[in-house]
């Protein structure tokens, strides 16, 4: 057999589905009663329906992924469709969602891995770290009691002071904005809409900056001691 008879699995994989056959308006209708119902043979036959268009949507954002094969595409776009069959079973148009879920996942797929770093998903729940002592971040093979030594923390009077010398306004945007003083943390965009409300939220950034800068050098002044203190 010549090498250019040989299918790909991609191609073997679509001269497949493209063979499955293709439900009328009214077959689908029908078949989506039956499935409604409870019927097993109808939900199978209603995924099955999906199977070609995953597939040609698969086929053309297959482009923007360059370490992922074809059929990986269609695998998250096919369980995307099982996952969401129950639901789907609820809307008005059971098929025309399921196919809106797969394009989505299938997308959603190529956007977070087109790169060999896999971009992080901005909808799933973030983790918040408050100390790398915490036990999850031991070293669960290790079985040792000893206790954790937690370094002193530094003296923060002198940057106080220095927060004392500036003007009232940089004072407060520095307090409110890093929680000094056991102060509740707020941003710099909620700080420039309570100052301002015609700025579009940039009055804080700017104090913040000039505050910034006229904080170091007074923590300048104080010798090099201070800020390595305070970086420590």
């Amino acid at each position: 057999m010549a090498t250019q008879d040989i299918l790909t699995n991609e191609e073997l994989y679509r001269s497949e589905v493209r063979s499955l056959p293709r439900l009328t308006v009214e077959e689908e209708q029908e078949i989506v009663k039956r499935a409604r119902e409870g019927d097993e043979d109808a939900r199978i036959a209603l995924m099955k329906s999906c199977l070609n268009y995953v597939g040609f949507i698969a086929k053309r954002y297959k482009q923007y992924l360059y370490h992922d094969e074809y059929l990986d595409l269609v695998g998250e776009g096919n369980l995307a469709v099982v996952e969401n069959f129950d639901k789907a079973l609820g809307k008005d148009n059971p098929c025309g969602y399921l196919r809106g879920i797969a394009k989505f996942t299938i997308i959603h797929y190529c956007f977070t891995r087109a790169n060999l770093i896999v971009r992080p998903d901005h909808n799933a729940e973030p983790v918040y770290t408050t100390s790398l002592d915490t036990p999850v971040f031991y070293n669960t093979l290790a079985d040792t009691k000893e206790p954790v030594v937690v370094a002193e923390r530094p003296d923060f009077t002198y940057l106080y002071k220095a927060v004392e010398q500036l003007p009232k306004s940089y004072q407060e945007v520095l307090i409110k904005h890093y929680g000094l003083y056991d102060t509740q943390p707020e941003s710099l965009y909620a700080l420039s809409r309570r100052t301002k409300e015609n700025v579009k939220g940039s009055v804080a950034y700017l104090t913040e900056y000039r505050a910034l800068r006229r904080l170091r050098k007074h923590l300048r002044k104080g010798g090099t001691d201070h800020l390595k203190a305070l970086a420590r």
